[in-house]
């Protein structure tokens, strides 16, 4: 009776609404520079473009059809998960995808979770029409999340070796190494261990506090070795066959 009990005020505590603001708290920091860039990047897609989504579902399917209802162009999301509601169903790294189909593939913080990526990418490149953009946003030191389907981190150059195919990659980080080390305290709310679940309001506090100390000491010594993740983009060639 008195586990149950126990069980009961926990659950209650970590769905209550003070616990959730130091949820969102974290998510300053452990998100930052994601957004804005898929902004940018959602904000450049033409009109009349097909776009695929690469993961249905969540604040970066929203953000896309948003843009999608204002500048005219068309979104068809495709996830694994039928519980996302996909428009299409199917795993991504053998699902057969129209070839020269889409002038833009988004696929955002989904790299990571997919079983064989070099697969994944060889299909988007088929799938996408010549000149066809493809815009990726993945991790690099940043915390297992989505258990167990976390199989993957990425460095730039292991990206830079997956599109290989592509032409005008760009890649850069999302975030200083200073920062990297804060997000690593402040994720500890999205562990389900309980430890670190009740540790969590107090770790994303410090996190914040010290975010100014971590931005200057990344301003006074520069490195790029590490970064929670990239943002990434690069094109289809013109006279590329598929």
């Amino acid at each position: 009776m008195l586990k149950n009990t126990i069980k009961q005020c926990y659950y209650w505590l970590i769905n209550s609404p003070p616990y959730l603001l130091f949820v969102r708290g974290s998510k300053l920091l452990s998100r930052k520079g994601i957004y804005p860039y898929i902004d940018q990047q959602f904000s450049e897609i033409k009109p009349s473009s097909n776009v695929l989504n690469v993961g249905a579902g969540g604040r970066v399917n929203d953000m896309l059809n948003d843009y999608a209802n204002k500048n005219g162009f068309t979104v068809v999301s495709q996830d694994i998960d039928e519980k996302r509601n996909p428009d299409i169903l199917g795993d991504i790294c053998t699902l057969p995808l129209e070839p020269e189909t889409y002038d833009v593939i988004s696929i955002c913080e989904v790299l990571e979770h997919l079983h064989s990526p070099h697969l994944a990418i060889e299909n988007m490149f088929c799938a996408l029409k010549p000149e066809g953009k493809i815009i990726i946003t993945v991790p690099f030191i940043f915390p297992m999340h989505e258990r167990p389907f976390d199989y993957y981190r990425y460095t730039k150059y292991g990206l830079e070796h997956l599109l290989s195919n592509f032409e005008e990659v760009k890649i850069k980080e999302r975030n200083s190494w200073g920062e990297t080390i804060n997000v690593l305290f402040v994720r500890h709310i999205m562990n389900d261990n309980v430890s670190s679940k009740l540790a969590a309001p107090a770790l994303v506090t410090l996190g914040l506090v010290m975010a100014p100390l971590f931005w200057l000491m990344s301003k006074l010594i520069r490195s790029d070795y590490i970064t929670t993740g990239y943002l990434v983009s690069a094109r289809k060639a013109s006279h590329s066959t598929t």
